[in-house]
């Protein structure tokens, strides 16, 4: 067969990249794509204008998180959780956001937690329980204020209800989780905490109603 003709100055194509070849690598990765099951589609968001900035939808990454356990079984455990946590928090690198959390059980007792990139040689006698993360919706209400804290639960609630796209989705793994995240300077200019409340959710599908 004849070597095809070079012009001046034209470098010939390695054999590896000859167009007339597919590696069988490639061929394999694309039959596999083009009988891959699609994703889920989600169904249609009917988020009205006015309401778009009502609630933040975010992420959570799974995560190990050390914990205090129930209220209810040690009255103590809250205070030492928290000296705990906050002197392990002044040793980590990134300290953008706050990594406590504090829940309640679905049988009424409350417990905080610290998410951790990796377990602590020392947790203060702690135990460690994986968090499986998700998407959460996400608004402010003031801390220590029961009337405002319901008024913001249940109006993420009715936001994620009114989406069209997202469904509620707490479960025993995923609980409803609150966190302060005004610093001390902040809390004592306004004379109170600002608390972020998270309740978990999912993308619903196109054929849920």
């Amino acid at each position: 067969m004849n070597e095809p003709v070079k012009k001046p100055g034209q470098q010939a194509a390695p054999e590896s990249h000859s167009p007339r070849e597919v590696p069988e690598i490639i061929s394999m990765a694309q039959q596999a794509g083009a009988t891959a099951p699609s994703l889920v589609q989600a169904a249609p968001a009917t988020i009205k204008t006015k309401a778009r900035s009502a609630v933040r939808v975010i992420e959570l990454p799974a995560c190990k998180m050390v914990t205090s356990g129930p209220a209810t079984e040690d009255p103590t455990a809250f205070g030492r959780f928290n000296e705990w946590f906050s002197a392990y928090d002044k040793t980590r690198a990134d300290p953008f956001y706050p990594r406590d959390f504090m829940w309640c059980s679905a049988e009424g007792s409350f417990e905080w937690g610290y998410a951790v990139t990796e377990e602590p040689e020392n947790t203060g006698g702690f135990r460690v329980t994986g968090f499986p993360g998700g998407l959460y919706a996400v608004a402010i209400s003031v801390d220590a204020d029961g009337k405002d804290h319901n008024r913001v639960y249940n109006g993420i609630q009715k936001w994620v209800r009114r989406s069209g796209c997202f469904a509620l989705d707490e479960t025993d793994e995923r609980r409803s989780l609150g966190n302060i995240t005004s610093p001390p300077a902040a809390r004592n200019a306004m004379g109170y905490h600002q608390m972020d409340l998270y309740f978990p959710i999912r993308v619903k599908g196109a054929n849920e109603t």
